[in-house]
């Protein structure tokens, strides 16, 4: 049985198919002149009106300036695409950029708080330390320092406190005058519990260390009683304090040496003692040098000095 020529037929087929599509875009290539006539236009010689004006009106419009008018807080520049913080405190409102308005966390003005992106919508930020250097933000204020630099902060000796005030007591007793030197009794006390008695000349500074004899007048006082007593006086110089003191005859004198109990708040728990005139450290603040200058009963003059900076002096009251 013979196959049919099928390929002869397709091939046949599609032949006539592309004659009639080549027969169809050849009709329409011969009209394309005859869909597509150029009409005739009449000439217009006028002149448009210039947009000039209206370009001038825009260009005001754009350059005026908004202005934001509140009837509660009056009218008000407002700078474009910036939000104004206002907060109310106590039914006032609070324009926070206005250096006219109340100061919303006092005495702390409100360009300090957005300056240093504190949280002033916080009621405790004044408490905050930011920086943990050991001083809040209102400690910061007072001493114009940065509250978020912890190498910026207020004197250490501001975290200094007092406790108590200690003593050691010596006391003498000027008792004879065997010439050409002087006869001291040290009576005793819980610091020096042995009594001693010193022959000392003019100038001598005492065996302990604690004394020096600096000056000597002789004096006689007549008493209702008709009798004359020696008063004389001796004028000593007490080294622990570099103070003077007058020994009259027989009066015993006491010469007291205070010591502050002092507390550093940045290292809580740790108390030390130091003694009226002495120096002292801290090993959180090397650079800087501290002295005691005077003990009182409720309080302690400290002076500390850092680098070649001046002096201060700062009164501690007891805690």
């Amino acid at each position: 049985m013979k196959s049919q020529p099928w390929d002869k037929f397709l091939l046949i087929a599609i032949g006539v198919i592309v004659a009639g599509l080549s027969g169809l875009l050849l009709t329409k290539a011969l009209g394309f002149g005859e869909r597509f006539v150029l009409q005739e236009v009449a000439p217009d010689n006028e002149i448009p009106e210039s947009t000039k004006q209206q370009a001038v009106i825009a260009e005001r419009f754009v350059n005026k300036e908004s202005v934001w008018k509140n009837m509660m807080m009056g009218p008000k520049p407002v700078p474009l695409f910036v939000s104004v913080p206002i907060v109310e405190s106590k039914g006032q409102l609070i324009q926070m950029t206005d250096p006219g308005s109340i100061p919303l966390r006092p005495p702390v003005t409100n360009a300090w708080l957005i300056a240093n992106n504190l949280d002033y919508l916080n009621s405790s930020v004044l408490q905050q330390d930011p920086d943990g250097d050991g001083f809040t933000n209102e400690k910061e204020w007072n001493a114009k320092t940065d509250p978020i630099d912890p190498a910026s902060h207020p004197p250490y000796a501001e975290k200094l406190v007092m406790h108590s005030r200690q003593q050691e007591e010596y006391k003498l007793k000027f008792s004879a005058t065997p010439e050409p030197k002087f006869q001291i009794q040290q009576i005793p006390t819980a610091k020096w519990p042995q009594r001693k008695t010193f022959i000392m000349a003019m100038g001598e500074t005492s065996e302990d260390g604690q004394f020096r004899i600096d000056n000597f007048v002789e004096k006689k006082e007549a008493k209702p009683n008709g009798i004359t007593e020696d008063v004389s006086v001796l004028t000593i110089t007490f080294l622990p304090k570099q103070s003077q003191h007058q020994l009259v005859k027989n009066d015993e004198k006491l010469m007291p040496t205070y010591f502050a109990e002092l507390e550093f708040l940045l290292e809580p728990g740790k108390k030390f003692y130091v003694k009226e005139g002495e120096a002292f450290n801290l090993l959180k603040d090397p650079e800087t040098k501290y002295r005691v200058k005077e003990v009182k009963e409720n309080s302690v003059i400290v002076l500390y000095q850092t680098g070649e900076g001046p002096e201060v002096s700062l009164e501690i009251e007891k805690k």
